[in-house]
């Protein structure tokens, strides 16, 4: 067993960005918020030049909006983005389904599983912040493993989004509960051993046709 975790080659832009999208992923920047250059390289303590390319690749990833004269600003999302954002999710999760159904080993499945099994002790030790970690962690396997690098850029690109509105549900309804997304994983798992990639694609539609439903249902809350 390995005693040290690999060490990640990041560049100052690279730490900006992940503590930018973290803090809107986590709540600490909200919608609308303003997110100014200047403030950025005050708290963090580095140049404007690694603020401004950090910004630019978070307004590409759609995570903040720049207003000409007014700078960057947390973006608002609406019901129309969570439509295309969870559309997007399905066609992207299901084209992995057809690559990789036929190919995961006992050695994935086993890796699933034990997800599934962290999942329900983040839940029951109320680690909010793990259960969603998880959750992405769930997915994103099963996209990573296709191996297809426009499918995997596709998803990484709107991965950041869905964590960000999977936080809107959980501010706007704190009762949610969070063994629905582990029963989902079950589903999920159960489908793919069931090598029937139509049933995979059933319970993803059924999954982010109700999870876009339940952002929806946030949004209007907050706003409300």
């Amino acid at each position: 067993m390995a005693i040290f975790s690999e060490i990640r080659p990041i560049t100052l832009r690279e730490q900006i960005i992940e503590q930018v999208r973290t803090a809107i992923i986590e709540g600490r920047l909200k919608p609308n918020d303003h997110v100014t250059e200047m403030a950025l390289t005050k708290q963090l303590g580095v140049s404007r030049t690694p603020v401004r390319e950090a910004l630019i690749v978070l307004e590409r990833e759609r995570l903040v909006v720049f207003a000409p004269n007014r700078g960057y600003f947390v973006r608002v999302f609406t019901e129309k983005d969570i439509d295309e954002i969870f559309s997007l999710r399905t066609a992207l999760e299901n084209l992995a389904a057809r690559m990789v159904i036929n190919r995961l080993t006992d050695a994935d499945y086993r890796h699933l599983l034990q997800l599934i099994e962290r999942q329900a002790a983040a839940i029951k030790r109320g680690d909010k912040k793990s259960i969603r970690s998880i959750d992405m962690s769930f997915h994103r396997y099963l996209i990573d493993i296709s191996r297809h690098e426009l499918l995997i850029q596709n998803w990484n690109s709107i991965v950041a989004q869905i964590a960000a509105l999977l936080y809107i549900r959980a501010e706007a309804f704190p009762d949610y509960d969070e063994y629905q997304v582990m029963k989902d994983h079950e589903a999920i798992l159960a489908a793919y051993q069931s090598g029937d990639v139509a049933a995979v694609a059933h319970i993803n539609e059924q999954i982010n046709e109700r999870v876009a439903q339940n952002c929806v249902d946030a949004l209007r809350h907050m706003e409300g």
